[in-house]
């Protein structure tokens, strides 16, 4: 494959190899020359994007927008983030892309309706909850959204910034009952809507595939399936 995939990544770092882990495993490939070309933009000094929203921060959006320019000249083809809360500024960076881009978000929800779910649980940054990115799409498919209580989801965020500290137990240990408790709530799967969650629960999605909605593996499965297809716009 020759099509160039550009990865705006950083958000975090750990995250990031994390994504082009899964691609490369995911890729039915036989030789090195049967891997995907990846250009990656792994910049952790992109401002919080949970910060910004919640309105403590610095806004993100030129910061993406420069890696995402310096990805198009460097040759990418294709400009994938694998990052939930990041895309909040999705439609802006679509805007101002001369590339074809393929949304986390998107990907997430078209998988969720293709398995027929009907009731999924959703985990991912305080940031990610309010602007309800994940519920307003998923109502779009006509889904039901489950969300942790407030004191579930400061369990997440604290357990999402353990795994960018690089303590990926402690996280998992912080966000493992939210999870559970999400699908005793009646959720037929849970959707890991931050980066940080698929590498913390990453036990989960190998154990219980059917009832997790793993954000990275959804997202560089399409990145394949863009690679493979005569075009772009092939790709949901």
């Amino acid at each position: 494959m020759s099509r160039k995939l550009g990865i705006l990544g950083g958000m975090g770092p750990l995250a990031t190899v994390e994504f082009m882990q899964k691609i490369i495993a995911r890729t039915p490939a036989h030789n090195d020359q049967q891997h995907i070309p990846m250009l990656v933009s792994n910049n952790p000094q992109i401002p919080d994007r949970t910060a910004y929203i919640l309105g403590e921060g610095q806004d993100p959006f030129p910061v993406l927008k420069q890696g995402m320019e310096q990805l198009q000249n460097a040759g990418a083809e294709c400009i994938v983030i694998p990052c939930n809360t990041a895309h909040y500024w999705y439609p802006r960076l679509t805007r101002c892309s001369k590339v074809h881009m393929i949304s986390i978000i998107d990907s997430v929800v078209n998988e969720a309706r293709q398995r027929q779910y009907r009731k999924v649980g959703v985990m991912a940054t305080s940031a990610t909850m309010m602007t309800r990115m994940y519920q307003t799409k998923l109502a779009q498919k006509q889904i039901d959204a489950i969300e942790p209580d407030e004191s579930a989801q400061l369990a997440v965020m604290e357990g999402i910034y353990a795994v960018k500290a690089g303590e990926v137990e402690r996280g998992k240990q912080l966000m493992l009952p939210v999870f559970r408790n999400l699908l005793e709530q009646g959720a037929e799967a849970v959707i890991f809507g931050c980066t940080e969650i698929p590498v913390a629960l990453a036990e989960q999605a190998i154990e219980q595939p059917e009832a997790c909605l793993d954000s990275l593996d959804i997202l560089a499965q399409q990145c394949i399936e863009w690679a493979q297809a005569d075009a772009p716009e092939m790709v949901a």
